[in-house]
């Protein structure tokens, strides 16, 4: 009997530890696969974090049900002309979005300019309030998205497309996406967009077309100066404007998933819009606008963590005595070409000392037929400072210095910030 009880306790014994060894295993297995996600995603962020963009799986998360993004910047300028110094609260942006199914998704932009609008005409707020994006992308296959009727952004030059403040160095945007290309530019439009990531050497490309309304003199006609093109964007809502259409084509292409090291740190796009302006019910012109773009960041050698961009944008107007402006010719132009260091410190902190050569030229080429006065360009020289603290929040400190009257020339501090 004590033979038998001994030997049963030894089965138990013996059960127990076959049991905990096999415990102990699905453990380990459980643990290699958490440490097998975990790496993944942490290689996910690492290739996300060299192409400035969320991660897929973070993309994911924040694709189901409602999302509440937001963008805004405020400034401080000092000027040597007769605005003296001034704050401005520029930009207060609310982006809601909804993933309306697993192949829509509904985007909006909501922004409220300079601190609000009031009716008064001794109003402390002289800013806006305006619907910048609203739309829904519907995906039809894995290279082909509709962009559904609604307002978008003319897909010409990075900073149209992407001015959150964190896109750009300097306090304000470069000088070239105020007058030549008008940004913030939107319009009533409707398009389609994709990429061509299931074809190995085209991997990084992706392409959009957009059909938009045409140009409009309703707020303001092509001029000369301070002005260019800025004025033409017509109303969202308004009857009488232009009724011929335009047409946005863009080719873009990101390295940053490239297997060849050296693509790695390249980007760039190429745009162009083809589209009327009506400046009177009788007189109009066709007009042609290109843009070609450029940017750089080595991540080893001797230019390790440099960065260089290039940008250049340049209008036609085919019959350019349909513009009144005898200063108009019929060519505008603006250019950019920039130089930064990124010096990386912890976290996601880095110190972005950056200096840029950038103009535009409103009154180039010559008329048809009528007397046509060339009265020049504007140029600067614009470098600062950027201090990123996270993702979420930046720091900035620059000079505009104009090349051509000092008058323009001005100091601005602001902080941006984007969640």
């Amino acid at each position: 009997m004590k033979s038998a009880l001994k030997m049963l306790c030894a089965a138990a014994v013996l059960a127990g530890t076959l049991n905990g060894v096999a415990q102990d295993d699905s453990r380990i297995d459980a643990l290699e696969n958490q440490i097998r996600t975990m790496q993944q995603r942490l290689d996910e962020i690492k290739e996300a974090d060299a192409a400035n963009r969320p991660p897929e799986w973070m993309n994911q998360v924040y694709g189901k049900g409602l999302t509440f993004n937001f963008y805004g910047e405020a400034k401080y300028n000092m000027t040597k002309g007769s605005n003296g110094n001034y704050f401005d609260p520029h930009r207060f942006v609310l982006i809601p979005g909804y993933k309306l199914s697993d192949n829509a998704y509904f985007n909006s932009e909501i922004e409220i300019e300079h601190g609000g609008v009031d009716d008064k005409d001794d109003s402390r707020f002289r800013g806006e309030v305006e619907i910048e994006q609203f739309y829904a992308d519907v995906k039809i296959n894995d290279w082909l998205n509709w962009r559904s009727l609604g307002v978008s952004l003319i897909p010409v030059g990075s900073i149209n497309l992407h001015h959150e403040p964190d896109q750009f160095y300097s306090v304000h945007r470069p000088i070239m996406y105020k007058y030549i290309v008008p940004s913030t530019w939107m319009e009533g439009s409707m398009g389609f967009f994709g990429d061509f990531g299931d074809v190995e050497q085209l991997e990084g490309l992706s392409w959009s077309f957009l059909v938009s309304q045409g140009l409009s003199s309703a707020n303001g006609k092509i001029n000369d100066g301070s002005k260019g093109v800025r004025d033409t964007r017509p109303n969202l809502a308004g009857k009488g404007d232009n009724r011929q259409l335009a047409y946005t084509m863009r080719l873009q292409y990101d390295g940053a998933s490239s297997d060849t090291d050296w693509l790695k740190g390249l980007s760039g796009s190429a745009s162009g819009y083809f589209g009327n302006y009506q400046e009177t019910t009788t007189t109009d012109t066709d007009v042609y606008l290109w843009d070609i773009e450029a940017k750089y960041r080595w991540h080893s050698g001797f230019m390790n963590n440099f960065e260089i961009i290039g940008d250049y944008a340049q209008w036609h107007f085919a019959s350019p005595d349909a513009i009144a402006d005898a200063n108009v010719g019929d060519r505008m132009f603006g250019y950019r070409l920039e130089l930064a260091y990124h010096h990386v410190l912890e976290g996601d902190q880095e110190l972005i000392p950056f200096f840029r050569l950038e103009g535009y030229d409103t009154s180039e080429g010559s008329k048809d037929s009528n007397a046509f006065t060339d009265t020049g360009s504007s140029n600067y020289l614009t470098y600062g400072v950027y201090y990123q603290l996270n993702r979420h929040m930046e720091l900035k400190a620059a000079v505009r210095q104009s090349m051509d009257d000092a008058d323009n020339t001005e100091f601005s501090i602001g902080v941006g910030y984007q969640f």
